[in-house]
């Protein structure tokens, strides 16, 4: 970690010089020490060399203004998005439990996770395996690409822990614009976590380059992003007792180390390697419109161009592959042995798109407020597993390819306050997906009510889709199965009220799944005493299909509170699925937050409290360590999670350029009797710990 560490500071430190050399001047304007030890004025010029300056000149400073937007990999549109600056709750931006505490993981900093709001989960990718480790992985759609008025870095820094069991996360990125329309940037992110309990390490790398151009009728984004995520499985405690009885194991000891801990798995690893490629065009089409400014004795005139329609172009290729590694040859952990031992457990994927259309700009006339888009889609897709065709055996690798033709279009108004709306629809005309649909969008609307600003919201979806290929057919070590599964139709209608004044939103939603798909199978059940060398259960999963209608209903209210510096924050979520075996779904989740908001010395902000994360007691979906997936518990031993209040106390600061933060993790540990400290069955959070981290934004 060390000399990755170095090695990625020694990079950035590179950068920042090469822009530093530009201007070699103190931040305070009092000159300094340029190269070599001469001395620089407050100009940045050789002491005496400032004599005959013009004295009209002004010395400016170095703008601040760093703007960022993300890119629409299927339209190309530009979406101007809120730059990482707030200091509110910074100390949960590095929690791979959410900044609301919403997510169940394994404890680690960065392991895989699953929201417990059913309407905050993403829709499942192609490539299921790192869909869990969305905490990490930026997809192209989410990339924040910058526009600055001059050189910007940033670095942030995460820490808990120690060399031996501590987590840290490094951060970095840079972006420079030549002219208003031309920006290039980079981004670095490393994460490792060595894990409190045995074998729980965490190494994730992620890097990214891209450059835009938006000129006047042509404009061009780019980006590459490659990531390497390795995590190792161990298959949790191997028995809950050690978190919840201590008192009940070996020679009546009161506690453990998480270090001394048995852990159902070692040797055993995740290995997922990601290239991923976005290209993004467009030519305007339009006309150009004269404007005149008036100056004494002068009449300047301008030509506006005014785009009318653009032509787009949109191209998004990816290569994905993962690999699942068992070096200690596990016994009586997993039903099933479909390959040697000595196969290579692995799965690849390739995915090309391309897109082009055509859109009408949004407000280039003021009869014609709203924008819309038609497109063509071509879409293909390439999977490899180790198969049995060919009576080569189970070690076989065989290649299975699908293409899509989709067509569709956008209809949206996202200038103006009082009344915004966004809808797409679009259908594949020929290909494996025949038949599927998907029609979305939301609505907002903003207008005063006496003294208060009332803003409501509705947005539903209706999507008929085919379960994405891994759901239909699998080939693995430990897992097989090829299914024939019917398209999955699912509507969803929800909206929310929001009182500015009262510091108010309630949001309400209703959604019906018919032939929601999912994994399921019987975990792992250690015996009742670890002297016994037969499990209650073996590891056995599979896909699945519930042919019948399953209804989620869920009403989520937030609701602030202010008296002076003291802020208490409350978020409750209420949900109902009308079928917890198949969909198991908390009934009631909270998280709120007490604390102080002020500034000292008229500088130095800080917000100071605690917050505490709670949900209620149900049958939480397991992990599957050969899957890096969740799934839903089945079988006589399944295991309960919940009920368990996790506090953390922090203190968060602002000061000009940088924000840092101080934060005791998981006080709750030891001061209550209950010590079910799970979020995941037969994974413990990790206990009480000390956490660190700041960002630091640099100009020029």
């Amino acid at each position: 970690m060390r000399k990755i560490f170095v090695s990625i500071l020694s990079a950035w430190c590179l950068c920042l010089s090469v822009s530093a050399q530009q201007t070699l001047r103190r931040p305070d304007g009092q000159g300094g020490m340029g190269m070599g030890g001469t001395t620089l004025n407050q100009y940045g010029m050789v002491d005496g060399a400032a004599e005959g300056r013009d004295s009209s000149v002004v010395d400016r400073g170095v703008p601040r203004d760093v703007k960022m937007f993300d890119i629409d990999p299927m339209l190309g549109t530009i979406i101007p998005v809120d730059t990482d600056t707030a200091v509110y709750n910074f100390q949960n931006l590095h929690f791979t439990d959410g900044m609301n505490g919403e997510y169940n993981h394994l404890g680690n900093m960065g392991s895989p996770r699953q929201s417990r709001i059913f309407f905050n989960r993403k829709s499942e990718g192609q490539f299921l395996f790192v869909d869990a480790l969305d905490f990490f992985i930026v997809t192209p759609k989410e990339f924040h690409f910058t526009d600055t008025k001059s050189p910007w870095s940033n670095i942030s820094y995460y820490r808990a822990g120690n060399k031996v069991n501590g987590e840290e996360r490094f951060k970095g990125r840079f972006g420079v614009n030549s002219g208003k329309r031309t920006g290039v940037g980079f981004s670095v992110d490393y994460l490792y976590g060595r894990g409190l309990y045995d074998h729980q390490s965490i190494a994730y790398f992620d890097g990214s380059l891209y450059g835009y151009h938006h000129g006047e009728r042509y404009g061009i984004n780019l980006l590459y992003s490659y990531d390497k995520l390795r995590l190792a499985e161990n298959g949790g405690v191997a028995d809950d007792r050690y978190i919840t009885n201590p008192e009940a194991m070996a020679e009546g000891k009161k506690t453990y180390r998480p270090a001394d801990m048995p852990t159902n798995l070692q040797r055993t690893w995740n290995e997922n390697l990601l290239h991923t490629a976005l290209l993004t065009q467009d030519f305007s089409l339009g006309y150009y419109k004269a404007r005149t400014d008036s100056l004494p004795d002068t009449v300047i005139v301008h030509r506006d161009f005014i785009a009318v329609s653009k032509v787009f172009h949109t191209m998004e290729a990816s290569t994905k592959s993962h690999r699942f590694i068992d070096y200690a040859n596990t016994k009586n952990y997993y039903a099933n042995d479909y390959l040697p031992y000595d196969s290579v457990d692995a799965t690849g994927y390739l995915h090309l798109r391309n897109t082009v259309g055509l859109s009408l700009v949004e407000g280039f006339n003021r009869w014609v407020p709203l924008g819309a888009s038609a497109y063509a889609t071509y879409e293909y897709r390439q999977f490899s597993l180790p198969d049995s065709v060919g009576g080569q055996g189970r070690d076989h690798t065989h290649v299975y390819r699908e293409n899509n033709l989709l067509l569709g279009g956008n209809v949206r108004r996202t200038r103006g306050e009082a009344f915004l709306f966004d809808v797409t629809a679009e259908t594949v005309l020929a290909g494996t997906d025949l038949g599927a649909l998907r029609i979305e969008g939301g609505a907002d609307l903003k207008f005063r009510l006496g003294k208060d600003t009332v803003r409501l919201r509705a947005e539903g979806y209706m999507k008929n889709s085919n379960p994405s290929f891994y759901y239909r057919r699998y080939h693995s070590q430990h897992y097989w199965w090829d299914n024939n599964l019917k398209k999955e139709f699912r509507t969803r209608l929800g909206g929310s009220v929001a009182i500015d004044r009262w510091r108010t939103r309630l949001y309400a939603g209703v959604e019906n799944i018919k032939n929601y798909t999912y994994l399921a199978g019987t975990p792992y059940m250690y015996p009742e005493s670890l002297s016994s060398t037969t499990p209650l259960s073996l590891s056995q999963i599979s896909a699945r299909q519930y042919a019948k209608n399953l209804q989620v209903l869920t009403a989520t209210l937030y609701q602030d509170f202010k008296l002076g510096v003291l802020h208490w924050d409350n978020e409750a979520t209420v949900q109902y699925s009308s079928n917890q075996e198949v969909l198991p779904l908390p009934l009631l989740n909270v998280y709120s937050n007490l604390y102080l908001d002020f500034y000292y010395a008229k500088e130095l902000h800080i917000q100071m409290g605690g917050d505490v994360r709670w949900f209620s007691r149900y049958y939480a979906e397991d992990y599957a360590p050969a899957l890096g997936q969740y799934f839903v518990q089945e079988g006589p031993v399944r295991t309960e999670v919940g009920g368990y209040p996790f506090i953390n106390v922090y203190a968060n600061f602002h000061l000009k350029q940088v924000r840092f933060y101080v934060m005791y993790h998981h006080v709750t540990q030891g001061l209550l009797k209950q010590t079910n400290s799970f979020l995941v069955p037969h994974y413990p959070i990790n206990p009480r710990m000390f956490k660190l981290g700041f960002s630091w934004n640099f100009w020029d």
